[in-house]
């Protein structure tokens, strides 16, 4: 089976603007593949340790298609 493609985001967090204002948005953490969503995302801790390091607790995951 082919592995499926996920793109995982959080709103946790600010972003800043080109005029130093704090932006509430959601971020994207990255990008994995795997058999399902519990793989990949398995995947993007074990590739990113920074992610749970920095406090992103929510996780949203989106397969792409």
């Amino acid at each position: 089976m082919k592995n499926k493609k996920f793109i995982f985001i959080t709103p946790d967090g600010y972003t800043q603007a080109p005029n130093n204002e704090d932006i509430e948005n959601c971020q994207v953490l990255g990008f994995e593949e795997g058999a399902d969503e519990k793989e990949a995302l398995g995947r993007l801790y074990k590739n990113n340790t920074w992610i749970k390091t920095t406090g992103f607790n929510d996780v949203i995951c989106y397969e792409l298609k």
